[in-house]
């Protein structure tokens, strides 16, 4: 007891501008420094969930450097967004070199700018500790990395072991030093990347070669939305190509004229707004004669209260969901519509994952159940996860892993199936793959308004 007391007066005298830290939160470090790395870590977990943004914060940088942790730059980029979002002046300086290195994001001198402005506006200093320092402090210890400090000696004979397996760890650079690198950023206009810099295109099976049915449907009008360069948040892996290779299906396969193709790429909330409202005004003009089908690929995300689903547009900001777009109201407006049918397709999951690993929204760093909204009106709706699932990349094939395969089968078939053969296929396939490539399952859901009881054999031409 004696010695977290004045561990915790050594931290309070280290900066005038000091963050008070949770007591709970000092504990962890303090056992960090004497070598107790993987029982700090799991406290830190646990203070984080409980919001204090210290812990946030550490989280962050345990993320960012790997310490106790996989390496993952990805989680450690939304964590510093959102401690950094809540005011804390040493988040906003690791989101800084972020946006400065093109870390996980587009390199971005002018939101670089922004928040080493704001860095500086709150005093230009951090005012936590260095949890570097302290960790490289507790690597003098390493017969303690995975013991528990709370139990007694004899209950600790596994972590023992793990003691003797694990790999040596390296010491981490500080971060004080790290900030003294950091150079004034000069807003000019960015140089092009050369030829040798351009990153490979994949070429997948299914962007090739794509037949063409010779079907007609002049009535059938298609959005397509693929957003993968988002401006405040991560990319999502190849939802472009997503996008551009499912709108050439759209005219070769099933037919629908490339008039009535509308493709917005890296759409902003007021594009998708402007998409949605033609839409409308087409189905007032075309009626019963219409059907309308809608694609996204792109991050969708959770209210965290109340764990209403959203799509999130790539100007959208995930701690603020008036930026975002609701995705029940998009079903009651589609319902709506005085059409025959209406098809929408989600390559996006609502648990606040991103494609692949990480968390968009939750500091917590644990997915959300989001709500399944029941479309209306004559509705149709496959979703590439369920619940608090993640939707995966197939990086091999260039494409989301719910994309991919939903291509597979327009393109086996040469568009000659129905609804429910489709969302069958995708089902099975996806959960494969899957639970192979990634060791979690991706299940794909397929939900009906009330009224389209024959969807499962309607036919997609």
């Amino acid at each position: 007891m004696r010695k977290i007391l004045a561990f915790l007066i050594v931290l309070s005298s280290l900066s005038c501008m000091a963050w008070e830290l949770d007591k709970l939160t000092a504990q962890a470090l303090n056992y960090m420094e004497r070598g107790y790395m993987q029982y700090c870590f799991s406290e830190l977990k646990k203070q984080a969930a409980a919001n204090d943004i210290a812990a946030q914060f550490y989280l962050a940088v345990c993320y960012d450097k790997g310490i106790c942790v996989q390496e993952n730059q990805n989680e450690a980029f939304m964590m510093y967004r959102r401690v950094a979002e809540r005011g804390l002046p040493d988040a906003m300086l690791c989101l800084a070199v972020y946006y400065e290195n093109g870390i996980v994001v587009d390199a971005n001198e002018m939101r670089a700018n922004e928040w080493i402005n704001r860095f500086n506006k709150r005093g230009g200093q951090r005012v936590l500790p260095d949890i570097c320092e302290i960790y490289n402090k507790g690597l003098k210890y390493p017969q303690n990395f995975a013991l528990n400090p709370t139990l007694p000696t004899e209950n600790n004979v596994n972590s023992l072991a793990q003691n003797k397996s694990r790999s040596q760890t390296k010491a981490q650079p500080s971060l004080s030093k790290e900030t003294t690198h950091y150079k004034p950023i000069v807003v000019n206009v960015p140089q092009q990347k050369s030829q040798s810099q351009q990153p490979i295109k994949t070429v997948s099976d299914v962007d090739v070669n794509i037949p063409f049915s010779g079907k007609r449907n002049v009535n059938t009008f298609a959005l397509i939305i693929a957003n993968e360069n988002y401006q405040d948040v991560a990319k999502v892996p190849n939802a472009l190509n997503d996008g551009t290779i499912f709108a050439q299906y759209c005219e070769r396969i099933l037919g629908i004229p490339q008039k009535n193709i509308h493709i917005v790429k890296d759409a902003t909330l007021n594009n998708i707004k402007r998409e949605i409202n033609r839409i409308k005004q087409i189905s007032d003009v075309y009626k019963a004669n219409a059907n309308i089908l809608v694609y996204y690929a792109g991050h969708g995300l959770p209210d965290e209260a109340t764990h209403d689903a959203y799509l999130l547009p790539v100007d959208g900001y995930p701690s603020d969901l008036s930026t975002c777009l609701k995705l029940g109201e998009l079903y009651v407006t589609l319902g709506k519509m005085p059409v025959s049918n209406v098809f929408v397709i989600l390559d996006a999951c609502f648990s606040g994952a991103q494609r692949g690993e990480g968390m968009l929204t939750s500091a917590r760093g644990v997915a959300i159940k989001a709500k399944t909204d029941v479309p209306s009106g004559k509705t149709l709706v496959i979703s590439a996860a369920q619940n608090d699932e993640t939707a995966y990349p197939y990086t091999e094939k260039g494409h989301g892993l719910f994309t991919y395969f939903l291509l597979k089968k327009l393109k086996d078939t040469r568009g000659n199936t129905t609804w429910g053969e489709l969302s069958d296929y995708i089902t099975e396939e996806v959960k494969k793959i899957s639970i192979v490539e990634n060791g979690k399952l991706q299940t794909p859901s397929t939900v009906a308004s009330p009224s389209f009881t024959n969807w499962k054999t309607t036919k997609l031409q």
